[in-house]
């Protein structure tokens, strides 16, 4: 019984430490978002969106190591750590970033040329302190030590926060200083991590045939992970790509813009799931089943609330960036994104990881990825349409959440199309809405269908209230 409460005042404490990080992500967000592009011009902005844009896929160049130690140390306690492998495994990491970083040096120097030199420079330096941190982050996550992860966060989001307002202050119209403190910022978080993980940065190097073992395995186990997790970004990644060849940087930006908007809840949902995947690690069959069924009823019913955030952001944003108008109207065919990948990152991500199906995570979304390559270059040199890409991508993103979410109900003995019938059916009628209505008459229209599409799921809306209604008895 005190082992329990233990751990639930564990996952509540995760729980904080990730959503004070979020926060901060969330105010970073918020102000790049909006108060950066009514800084920057429409090419700078987009130039900053650009740089984000490729430091995204950084990741993929640990090869799987990081996600390798995640999946393996998940649910263990950090004193049980051997700190002499991991010591290892982090200097043949670290020393292959840097060549890494060495190769997208000189090709860049050597290939490209004007501001995207810059860009390109940029994004081999982050690459070296993003793969090296998260080594150590993805050990804390899963050592289910959220808090040191989570505060390293707060200390990169709130550190470039406060060098950005300089930047804000003074006036500044060129996104290379923005670039410069991203990467201050990002350094200093990552001398936060390593001395926290002091351990593992001071052991002793083991032998090397172990640490060749250990590091074949980790590799094994977590390149599937990481390419299912590259394969995930390139669902987006590959029409922004398009656009960006066909239409220009300009173009680029205001679409960025609108994905921008989108990110915003899904920074939340993202954090549950790093305090998530541990604690399930810990738990029984029967328990994580019961979680599976609140978490899917929850996430299925209120998801769409989301939708109708929409109207009064487009009137707002209108009236702030004025020059962002037709990123605007795109926002309207892209922000049921939320509600697929919410359902993905938060329910289906996590479990695939918790069963250890990283192999069928692959195939979802490699799949998923496939047809966004196809759809967006069907969209950008045969029907030449920006809205079609925008389309494509909320269906290839529909498509993975789908066949992964009847994949996980069938392995935990659900039945849910009904459920993903009519919440597709909720979205469709958005994104028509928002395309051919004016917008009162599609907010009032939106609102009474998401009353009757609750009124068709009480029986789900009654078990979350019974369970909310058990917690707080127990509280008392």
């Amino acid at each position: 019984m005190s082992k329990m409460k233990n751990d639930s005042g564990t996952f509540l404490k995760n729980i904080f430490y990730a959503f004070a990080a979020q926060i901060t992500s969330l105010m970073m967000s918020i102000l790049m978002s909006l108060i950066v592009p009514k800084l920057l011009g429409t090419t700078d902005f987009a130039y900053w969106q650009l740089y984000l844009f490729y430091i995204s896929y950084v990741g993929f160049f640990h090869f799987g190591l990081n996600d390798g130690v995640y999946l393996k140390l998940g649910g263990k306690e950090y004193e049980d750590l051997d700190f002499s492998v991991l010591h290892s495994q982090m200097i043949c990491l670290l020393f292959s970033q840097i060549v890494i970083a060495f190769i997208c040096g000189i090709g860049s120097v050597s290939f490209i040329e004007g501001r995207r030199q810059f860009v390109w420079i940029a994004v081999g330096l982050y690459l070296v302190m993003f793969n090296l941190a998260g080594y150590f982050g993805f050990v804390f996550q899963a050592v289910n030590n959220t808090k040191t992860y989570s505060l390293s966060t707060i200390i990169d989001k709130l550190g470039f926060l406060l060098l950005l307002g300089g930047l804000l202050i003074g006036g500044v119209k060129s996104f290379q200083p923005f670039i410069i403190l991203h990467l201050s910022s990002k350094a200093v978080s990552t001398f936060y991590i390593l001395i926290k993980g002091r351990r593992i940065l001071t052991a002793r190097c083991c032998d090397r045939v172990v640490c060749a073992r250990e590091l074949c395995s980790n590799i094994r186990i977590g390149i599937k992970l990481t390419i299912a997790n590259i394969a995930s970004l390139l669902i987006l990644g590959s029409g922004r790509m398009v656009i960006d060849y066909v239409w220009g940087i300009e173009t680029f930006g205001k679409l960025s813009f609108s994905l921008s908007l989108t990110n915003f809840f899904l920074l939340f949902v993202s954090q549950v799931s790093m305090v998530l995947f541990p604690a399930l690690r810990k738990v029984n069959n029967t328990e994580q089943k019961k979680v599976y069924y609140l978490t899917r009823n929850v996430l299925g019913l209120f998801l769409p609330i989301i939708l109708l955030g929409y109207y009064p952001v487009k009137l707002l944003l209108g009236l702030w960036l004025p020059q962002y108008n037709d990123s605007l109207i795109y926002l309207g065919l892209l922000l049921p994104l939320c509600t697929f990948d919410s359902k993905m990152q938060l329910l289906c991500n996590t479990y695939f990881k918790v069963l250890r199906e990283e192999k069928k995570l692959l195939e979802i979304n490699i799949l998923a990825m496939l047809l966004s390559i196809i759809l967006a270059l069907m969209g950008g040199f045969i029907i030449k349409d920006i809205t079609f890409i925008a389309i494509s991508m909320v269906v290839a993103i529909a498509f993975r959440s789908m066949i992964a979410e009847l994949y996980l109900a069938r392995v935990m003995g659900s039945d849910v199309r009904k459920n993903l019938f009519l919440e597709s059916l909720l979205v469709i009628a958005f994104m028509i809405l928002t395309w051919c209505c004016d917008a009162w008459i599609a907010l009032i229209s939106y609102a009474v269908l998401y009353i009757l599409f609750i009124c068709l799921n009480k029986q789900e809306l009654f078990s979350v209230c019974d369970f909310i209604k058990k917690r707080l008895k127990k509280q008392k």
